[in-house]
């Protein structure tokens, strides 16, 4: 029950649910006779939705975050014992499926892949549990998924491991550290999304007692200067609502909500 809350209460903090919310707080205002109430209630859960899912901001919470993942990974990526690839990116093989895809975060695997085969690392750890709140779900932890990819791409199953236990990035950080120690490793590459870089490069620093050297990839956005000129139509389109700048937005937010959870206790 405590790992559902941990999901479901944010939501209400991310634009959407917090829009929705205060949608209904004016509604429950306006009933009972609350005009003023309701006007502005109604009105700050709009405003907040829609400044939210304007390419604008989203682009600014987005760069942000990947903007420090790009100065963290070195220019030359160092060896070390082992490429660590967080779960986050690919989808199970269940029907009408015809093997494990991948997703937005496929770059992940990928990436980590491509550091094996420039023998930055001997063994490669595929990591991420099952994420589920239905009965009997089918679908494999993610590291399963992953090394079946893994093997399906060409890298042999004895250079694989797995970490197939962790819902979290803390419990990540937790459980390979764990591996890591048992097995007598003092370095890793870490593998993950540039927006999630921050977050779990911290929470690896602090936790798993290793020398931890970031690799990110799967950035969302060109950089700044590649992004082009403003013109009069691109800055109009900025302004208008956009259901992929809200869906950028939120993972942005809950990077930043997730590192100030995880100070708080600890765990980076």
């Amino acid at each position: 029950m405590g790992f559902l809350l941990s999901k479901l209460l944010p939501l209400f903090l991310y634009p959407l649910g917090l829009g929705l919310l205060l949608q209904l707080a004016g509604l429950g205002a306006a009933s009972r006779g609350r005009q003023r109430g309701a006007i502005a209630l109604s009105g700050t859960g709009i405003g907040l939705i829609w400044l939210f899912s304007t390419p604008l901001i989203s682009r600014q919470l987005i760069w942000g975050l990947e903007e420090q993942a790009a100065a963290l990974t070195p220019a030359a990526i160092p060896k070390a014992d082992a490429v660590v690839v967080l779960g986050g990116g690919l989808r199970p093989a269940l029907a009408p499926r015809q093997g494990v895809e991948v997703s937005e975060g496929g770059d992940r695997l990928l990436t980590g892949l491509r550091l094996i085969r420039e023998n930055k690392a001997p063994l490669l750890i595929t990591s991420g549990g099952r994420v589920s709140f239905t009965a009997a779900d089918p679908a494999p932890p993610e590291a399963i998924s992953a090394k079946e990819l893994a093997v399906e791409l060409g890298l042999p199953a004895s250079r694989i491991l797995i970490n197939p236990g962790s819902r979290t990035t803390a419990e990540e950080a937790r459980d390979i550290g764990a591996m890591a120690r048992a097995r007598g490793w003092s370095s890793i590459l870490l593998v993950t999304s540039a927006f999630h870089m921050p977050r779990s490069l911290a929470t690896f620093r602090q936790s798993s007692g290793l020398s931890v050297i970031p690799v990110a990839c799967d950035y969302q956005l060109p950089n700044r200067a590649s992004y082009g000129t403003p013109t009069a139509g691109s800055v109009i389109k900025s302004l208008v609502p956009d259901a992929e700048a809200l869906h950028l937005s939120t993972i942005a937010l809950k990077e930043h909500l997730g590192l100030a959870i995880y100070r708080v206790k600890g765990w980076s």
